[in-house]
């Protein structure tokens, strides 16, 4: 049996879209969808089936609007990959407060009910000596902490102004923008090892015979310097 043109693109549309539902990455599905919509279209229209053509006129510029949306967030979270991003797509979110010097933004051990964004001035947190500067997140660690408590304290050094928004929208924007998310694993995980060397640098004695110390039920417990080893 010979197929004729229209019965060939008919079958090459009815494999693309067999081949759309197959794939697992988005890129490539749009991409495939796309070449099923115009093939599609083509063979609507030299069938005269209007409803193939109107349907697929209208998928064609969806699938390509989410394919360019899933190009530019591959590139941001790239962008990402290599420490590079600004916070500041964050502000249309935040609500905004000026404090004065010697103002106490949130002391530890309360609850991370928000989450802080320097736009200008200058803030330390207290346990550790550590300058904030402007453009930084603050406060967010307790926030992925299990009891939701604060791990250090702030203070104003000047006065500032913060951005600052709810902890559960914060959660929302980690969940909807995965470039925000990869932001946030890699800031904590810098800090995680700032405080490892923090606290490594402040043992009085080698590391290597001392870092850890067993306790009554045989678990390891890490020895505590002088002055605990907390970042925001």
């Amino acid at each position: 049996m010979v197929l004729t043109t229209t019965e060939l693109l008919g079958w090459i549309a009815a494999a693309l879209v067999l081949t759309s539902f197959y794939l697992k990455t988005m890129i490539p599905l749009r991409a495939v969808a796309m070449c099923s919509n115009v093939v599609f279209i083509t063979y609507g229209l030299m069938v005269g089936a209007h409803p193939i053509v109107v349907l697929h006129t209208l998928l064609l510029p969806l699938n390509l609007t989410r394919l360019l949306q899933m190009r530019n967030l591959t590139q941001k979270v790239r962008s990402v990959a290599r420490g590079r991003m600004s916070l500041s797509m964050l502000l249309p979110y935040m609500k905004q407060v000026t404090l004065t010097a010697g103002s106490t933004i949130f002391e530890k051990g309360e609850a991370s009910d928000e989450v802080y964004y320097l736009i200008s001035g200058a803030v330390r947190i207290v346990e550790v000596d550590m300058p904030v500067r402007p453009g930084d997140l603050l406060g967010e660690m307790g926030v992925f902490m299990h009891d939701y408590k604060r791990t250090g304290s702030a203070v104003c050094e000047s006065d500032v102004v913060l951005g600052y928004i709810s902890a559960e929208k914060f959660w929302e924007t980690f969940y909807q923008d995965p470039a925000f998310g990869a932001y946030l694993v890699r800031t904590i995980v810098n800090r995680a090892v700032n405080n490892v060397e923090w606290a490594v640098s402040n043992f009085d004695t080698p590391v290597d015979s001392h870092l850890f110390a067993s306790d009554s039920s045989n678990e390891p417990a890490l020895r505590k310097p002088e002055q605990p080893a907390y970042r925001r």
